[in-house]
């Protein structure tokens, strides 16, 4: 990892946060995802297989902005834990920049009630291993201080899918940030013998 890499990416999060206070919070992030978004729920639906599951350019905003911005995390998560037929791109991008809207907020409370409560909602094994190989490209590809949020997403993803790696990426996570609240959760999860529903359902 080069100086002028790191040095980037310090640049990109400046470009980032002054967009925001330009434009405003909403139509700065909508700028700023329309492409990565696009890119990701094609990588999602394995529309990208013969080429890198993300360019440069996406996989960098991406890190910028889940990093600055948890609710554009948290949309990540859902793109990936979605029942079919999955969240397509202008849907997951509305849910990132208006996490606070009222029918959004039901969106992400249905599918974490089915995540945890409902044992027919399974995950869709091609998609949590897409999720996970763009996850992974993007915590290759960035300095530290950049990937604890990737592999926190990838933590949980990887416990929501029966994997054995959860721990592995949230322990990773931490040390890159500490204070990575959904690594630790992630962590508690799997020490206390939490399951989601369909695998406690057997």
């Amino acid at each position: 990892m080069n100086d002028s890499y790191e040095h980037g990416m310090t640049k990109l999060v400046e470009n980032y946060r002054e967009g925001r206070r330009r434009w405003g919070v909403e139509d700065a992030d909508r700028r700023w995802l329309q492409q990565p978004l696009t890119d990701w729920t094609a990588g999602l639906r394995g529309r990208q297989q013969a080429h890198p599951p993300l360019d440069s350019d996406s996989a960098d905003r991406l890190a910028v902005a889940i990093k600055e911005t948890l609710a554009i995390r948290d949309g990540l998560i859902l793109s990936i834990l979605a029942p079919e037929p999955g969240l397509h791109a202008d849907r997951l991008l509305d849910l990132c920049v208006r996490p606070n809207d009222a029918s959004n907020v039901t969106v992400l409370c249905n599918i974490l009630d089915a995540v945890f409560k409902d044992p027919a909602t399974r995950p869709d094994h091609p998609r949590c291993r897409a999720g996970l190989a763009m996850l992974q490209a993007i915590t290759d590809q960035v300095p530290p201080g950049f990937r604890s949020q990737p592999l926190a997403v990838a933590a949980y993803v990887d416990w929501w899918n029966g994997g054995s790696r959860a721990s592995g990426f949230a322990e990773e996570a931490l040390s890159d940030d500490r204070s990575c609240s959904l690594a630790a959760i992630v962590l508690a999860l799997i020490g206390r013998g939490i399951e989601p529903a369909w695998r406690q359902s057997g």
